[in-house]
């Protein structure tokens, strides 16, 4: 699918975004290695609305000591700058309207700071909330097709806000086997990559919401290719696989559908990551992942070690957001140990939770030396000045 330009004052950003990139050249900036000092902050989109609260952001992260943004840009399938693919999101269309290219101005004031910016994507959500995007446009009105179904053979497309807060799911997701919506996430990140002087690409969402997805058509037909067996038989009782093979095979059979699912999660990150390669070979590839390494790849088809040792990701963070010390020692401690501390950034807590307990839980970690830091979110601590003075005591050189 070929993406359409935005068009409304598109020139006027364009440039501003090559101003962004002139003036990093001309202040010698130079993007940070992912290996360790990494003293990051999640920023959520709803912070990029005006040049203040953008200048507001800026000087808190240096006044904190941090030296990376992890910068939401994509948060459902729409855009908070003049993207060529999706549309703009509800709330950024009107000053992406007035020639204000929010992510442009992000990384000029970021660069003037010697902080580097990462564009956050959430990728398979695409949207959660109710009715729809205002935008034609948007995936979830063009092509409701390409969404994850569950083993009931009910499009996620079709759910309600009831079904998703019961079945405690984020919201709707494009299906990984769709090889159309993957080509269209692709375009959109490699775009973002392209035009924007970048430090790296943070994926996140990189995952099913619920193990009882994906039974699109795409998935099923793959899946009957390779086994000879419907996935969804698999699940349907007396009637279906379960019943008539002996349980040993049954549990094999399960195992290799477990197995597919993670596998198009990686494939997709795979392709993105070869294209990524060839185009930004020194952009550095991050992705928030689910800590429990059991869980992460059962359910949500998260193969986050295979996705590091076989160089698709530079780094991981886990999002380990126990408030339980103990808890995200041991989420930290497996991630380091599996794919080594020089590709973790360890994803920690700091939204209604006490300043001291945010300390304590970096402090717990700190003898794994984990390559980072990653805090979320900034949204969640703008208002707390001693969120930010203890940070500049706790990390004292900020310098990547």
């Amino acid at each position: 699918m070929t993406g359409r330009v935005f068009s409304c004052h598109f020139s006027v950003v364009s440039l501003l975004a090559s101003a962004a990139i002139s003036f990093c050249s001309a202040a010698g900036y130079s993007s940070p290695s992912p290996g360790t000092g990494g003293r990051a902050l999640w920023v959520v989109r709803t912070s990029l609305l005006s040049r203040e609260s953008i200048n507001r952001l800026v000087e808190k992260a240096s006044r904190g000591g941090f030296n990376t943004l992890f910068v939401q840009v994509c948060g459902r399938a729409d855009a908070y700058f003049p993207s060529r693919v999706f549309p703009p999101a509800k709330d950024c269309r009107a000053l992406l309207e007035s020639g204000f290219d929010p992510l442009a101005y992000v990384l000029e004031k970021a660069r003037a700071k010697h902080i580097a910016v990462h564009a956050w994507v959430n990728t398979f959500l695409v949207w959660s909330s109710s009715g729809r995007h205002e935008s034609q446009r948007h995936v979830l009105n063009r092509h409701p097709e390409w969404m994850m179904v569950d083993r009931n053979g009910i499009s996620l497309s079709s759910y309600g806000q009831s079904r998703i807060k019961k079945l405690n799911m984020t919201g709707i997701f494009l299906s990984p086997a769709n090889k159309e919506a993957c080509r269209l996430l692709e375009e959109f990140i490699l775009d973002l990559a392209e035009r924007y002087p970048l430090d790296g690409i943070h994926l996140d969402y990189l995952r099913y919401p619920i193990e009882t997805v994906d039974f699109s058509p795409a998935a099923r037909e793959e899946f009957k290719a390779r086994s000879g067996i419907d996935p969804l038989d698999l699940f349907s009782g007396s009637d279906g696989v379960n019943g008539k093979i002996q349980q040993a095979e049954y549990q094999e059979i399960l195992r290799k559908w477990t197995a597919f699912r993670a596998e198009l999660i990686t494939r997709f990150l795979a392709d993105l990551a070869g294209k990524l390669n060839g185009r930004k070979p020194r952009l550095i590839r991050t992705a928030a992942v689910k800590p429990d390494l059991d869980s992460a790849y059962k359910i949500y088809g998260q193969d986050w070690v295979r996705w590091v040792k076989d160089g698709l990701l530079d780094i991981i963070l886990p999002m380990a957001y126990s408030t339980n010390p103990e808890v995200v020692y041991e989420q930290i401690a497996t991630a380091c140990r599996e794919v080594g501390p020089d590709h973790v950034w360890a994803g920690l807590r700091a939204y209604n939770v006490p300043v001291s307990g945010i300390i304590e839980r970096t402090q717990k970690i700190r003898p794994l030396n984990p390559a980072g830091y990653c805090f979320f979110s900034y949204d969640g601590t703008k208002d707390n000045p001693l969120f930010f003075e203890r940070m500049r005591y706790l990390f004292p050189d900020r310098r990547p």
